[in-house]
């Protein structure tokens, strides 16, 4: 089933640049420009849900995202 999420009207949020799963695979996070978004599934419903947005100033366009393989922490990337 395909699922879409619609920030157009969102003038802060561009392209996304990266993504990677959780250990798990219950939880995506997505980078763009100075922010990265998760996402994770609803096990009840089998659909996708906006779980945060984490904005930071000045990091740019995030171009590298790694989870610890336990899940506990994930390290995000980018270039200035």
């Amino acid at each position: 089933q395909l699922q879409r999420f619609d920030y157009s009207r969102d003038e802060q949020e561009k392209e996304f640049t990266v993504a990677a799963f959780n250990p798990s695979g219950e939880s995506v996070v997505v980078g763009s420009f100075n922010r990265f978004r998760i996402f994770s599934i609803n096990q009840h419903d089998n659909v996708w849900q906006d779980s945060g947005l984490k904005h930071v100033e000045n990091l740019y366009t995030v171009t590298a995202l790694s989870w610890k393989c336990d899940g506990s922490r994930l390290t995000v990337g980018s270039l200035c």
